[in-house]
């Protein structure tokens, strides 16, 4: 069997509602479909989510073609190795292009075997993974009636973003454990938002609410920072923004900097990688959780194949998708009970409907989530509130 042909389609679909977050607003979910073509007849899917579809669309068309057309599509360590070394000097853009490459390729290799992607990350570990009800900067009555109707449909992990406003955010977190009891977990995201000394100061303000743990409280790069916050607050940290591919998640390791580490496929360059990484903070007693670019259906079924195969992926995985008007799948995605049915079909267990597709290709809304919206002074990372 060998590759003959790369098709990538960018797609997107507008939110049921504007997603508010420390950094702007969120209008639409989108992802680059990639499928590759082969002499037998056998069609791999994949998706590359990310920051910006026309670069990513332009590498795979332009730079990481000539490394799949001709080539045997079951050697993905082989290819992806390859697209690696290639781009070694601009990886943290390429990573994305290459995971909706290598999540093709597999469900390529899957169908061509009869087995499902799981098999091939190393076999299941569950059937039903676990998403999380996902909320967003809103009055205190909003998020409290949001988060009872996710508890009301079957979800037992919640996570809200903050960072604008601590009376906010404390009255927040207040009316959503008041609406859904102490049993629900509640984690909280504020994407970098505080310095230091006031991660420190706000989190301690809000333990009283028994949260689950704090997403990324300090700028990305200062890891040094992150370590100094875990170690003076009692609430568990994860590293976000900080963990993008093997390497950073290798260096928070060490430096002994967080208890969770938030992977995303599509940052870490695909499934397998995702998968080392948990792999890694298990060897080093941490925790990994799937994280969310807004994915469409095709890289949030790739997502449960990464949890499926894998027994270090205990939390709820981060998901856009009941919160997005439409997806390209033929069948969408249920997530009943706030669980999704792991597929045991060949490949992701999968399609796509062509219909569905010409629409969301042909859809025009802003793309941009970062300070989209706001007027005069934007805020920046890491700044003292």
């Amino acid at each position: 069997m060998r590759i003959t042909k790369i098709d990538t389609t960018a797609v997107r679909t507008p939110m049921r509602e504007p997603l508010v977050w420390p950094g702007g607003t969120r209008h639409s979910a989108s992802g680059l479909l990639v499928q590759i073509q082969t002499d037998e007849g056998i069609v791999g899917l994949g998706e590359a989510p990310g920051p910006t579809l026309p670069t990513i669309q332009t590498i795979i068309e332009q730079e990481l073609t000539q490394f799949l057309i001709g080539q045997d599509p079951f050697r993905v360590e082989w290819l992806v190795h390859r697209m690696e070394e290639f781009s070694r000097n601009w990886s943290r853009i390429a990573n994305y292009a290459i995971a909706g490459i290598e999540i093709a390729l597999l469900d390529l290799k899957g169908k061509a075997l009869g087995v499902p992607v799981a098999e091939l990350l190393g076999g299941f570990s569950r059937d039903r993974v676990p998403v999380v009800g996902y909320l967003f900067i809103d009055t205190p009555e909003a998020n409290a009636d949001k988060a009872g109707a996710f508890v009301d449909a079957g979800y037992t992990e919640l996570k809200l973003k903050v960072g604008r406003d601590f009376e906010q955010d404390h009255d927040a977190i207040a009316a959503i454990r008041d609406r859904v009891g102490n049993d629900v977990k509640i984690r909280i995201d504020a994407n970098m938002i505080w310095s230091v000394p006031a991660a420190i100061k706000w989190i301690k303000g809000l333990e009283q609410f028994d949260l689950q743990y704090v997403e990324q409280p300090v700028p990305d790069f200062d890891i040094a920072g992150l370590a100094q916050v875990r170690r003076c607050v009692s609430t568990p940290i994860a590293a976000d923004e900080g963990c993008t591919d093997v390497r950073s998640a290798l260096e928070l390791l060490k430096a002994d900097a967080c208890d969770v580490l938030v992977v995303y496929p599509s940052e870490a360059g695909g499934l397998r990688k995702a998968h080392q990484i948990g792999a890694l903070a298990d060897a080093a007693g941490k925790w990994c959780v799937i994280g969310s670019w807004a994915e469409l259906g095709v890289a949030t079924m790739g997502n449960v194949h990464v949890v499926a195969a894998s027994s270090n992926y205990p939390f709820a995985s981060d998901t856009h998708y009941p919160l997005q008007e439409s997806d390209v799948l033929a069948e969408p995605l249920e997530m009943s009970d706030g669980l999704v049915e792991v597929p045991h079909a060949p490949g992701l267990g999968i399609e796509l409907d062509p219909e569905a597709v010409d629409r969301l290709a042909r859809y025009e809304v802003r793309e941009s989530v970062f300070y989209d919206d706001i007027q005069g002074e934007a805020p920046r990372v890491g700044q003292i509130l």
